[in-house]
């Protein structure tokens, strides 16, 4: 974690200089907007040890919706959905060594809701920015799933349940942010923490939070020049 995010600091820091020397010709502020981006951020849909199996939907595209508290402060909530299937059969060595057939079946869906915070240090009134940014998100989910096993006729149902689920997981990262007008912004996401807090342990070495993403956003409104 900690190579990685050195690697990505360096690798910003011509940008934060190129901020810092590049004025940007227009610095009316947008207290709102709205945007829409894409990004492979997993999110957990988990449901029980019984299950064994750890599950996740990946919205690619988010919507948001914003306000800039300062110069160099802005707050975001957004909604992304997403959904995956899984179905799996084959033939082994199953109950007390008896060979056998089994299937299983796995349907989730999910709404995320994160609430993001970004800060950059630097001068807020550049055309190329860098902020630091943090969210949190609340993961609402609904999880299907059916498992059986099959000794000749015999048909053994394991579980067939249906059930709603919620997570939560923080992230943190660094956002390049590019103003194109006073109207248009574009911007890239690099999440560089990860965090599931109802972290169980067969998730441990899945989805350790190395995503990214890019977007637009467009200010809905503009203090008036004098």
């Amino acid at each position: 974690m900690k190579t990685n995010l050195l690697a990505l600091l360096l690798l910003l820091s011509p940008f934060a200089v190129v901020a810092q020397q590049t004025s940007n010709p227009d610095s009316t502020e947008n207290k709102f907007f709205v945007g829409i981006g894409v990004s492979n951020t997993p999110y957990p849909i988990m449901g029980e040890l019984k299950h064994e199996s750890f599950s996740a939907i990946m919205p690619i595209v988010n919507a948001h919706f914003g306000y800039r508290l300062n110069k160099r402060t802005a707050v975001q909530m957004g909604v992304g959905y997403g959904a995956d299937e899984i179905n799996g059969h084959g033939t082994g060595s199953l109950r007390d060594g008896v060979l056998g057939k089994f299937y299983k079946y796995q349907r989730i869906r999910g709404v995320v809701t994160p609430l993001t915070l970004k800060w950059t240090p630097f001068n807020p009134y550049k055309r190329l920015q860098v902020y630091a940014n943090a969210s949190l998100a609340p993961v609402f989910g609904h999880m299907k799933t059916r498992a059986t096993e099959t000794y000749d006729e015999d048909v053994v149902v394991l579980y067939d349940e249906k059930f709603y689920t919620f997570d939560l997981v923080a992230t943190a990262g660094l956002t390049l942010n590019y103003r194109l007008s006073k109207r248009i912004d574009l911007y890239a996401d690099g999440i560089l923490f990860y965090k599931n807090f109802f972290f169980e342990p067969r998730s441990s070495s899945l989805y350790e939070g190395k995503s990214a993403g890019i977007g637009l956003n467009y200010n809905l409104s503009l203090r008036r020049e004098k």
